[in-house]
């Protein structure tokens, strides 16, 4: 089952116990195949050492954590351009999973969230993601 993994979820994953590190460790299972791409991970390590954040990790340590984000992934190169939101990165994300196939999306992002699905890539939460694994009612269908 072929995932794009936001970066909100991600930093969440890492900083936080809960839904999206169960998520995180079905990836490590191999459970789950987590597709990335470079555009997306610099976003990762942006976050990462913004002040306005509660983290604030230094660059060492946000380029440690998007290393070790990068050898659970499968990087897709973007070969298509996407603009359907208003949120560029959001668009980014669209991308990600054209190209990469994926079957899912898994976001906490509301805008990418009410699109519900696109071009055949269904959008949803962590929560909303593992309940239906758990109830094997996840459709794979790209």
């Amino acid at each position: 089952m072929r995932v794009v993994i936001d970066t909100n979820v991600l930093i969440s994953a890492t900083f936080w116990t809960g839904k999206p590190k169960h998520l995180l460790n079905k990836v490590r299972q191999g459970e789950i195949t987590f597709l990335t791409s470079d555009i997306l991970l610099n976003e990762l390590r942006e976050v990462l050492v913004r002040k306005d954040k509660p983290f604030k990790l230094s660059k060492r340590e946000a380029e440690q954590i998007v290393t070790e984000t990068r050898n659970l992934a499968e990087i897709i190169e973007i070969k298509h351009k996407i603009a359907v939101c208003k949120d560029e990165m959001d668009n980014r994300v669209l991308e990600c999973a054209k190209d990469g196939k994926a079957s899912f999306v898994i976001s906490g992002d509301q805008h990418l969230l009410d699109l519900k699905s696109f071009r055949g890539v269904r959008i949803m939460t962590v929560s909303e993601f593992l309940h239906n694994l758990k109830g094997t009612s996840v459709t794979t269908g790209a």
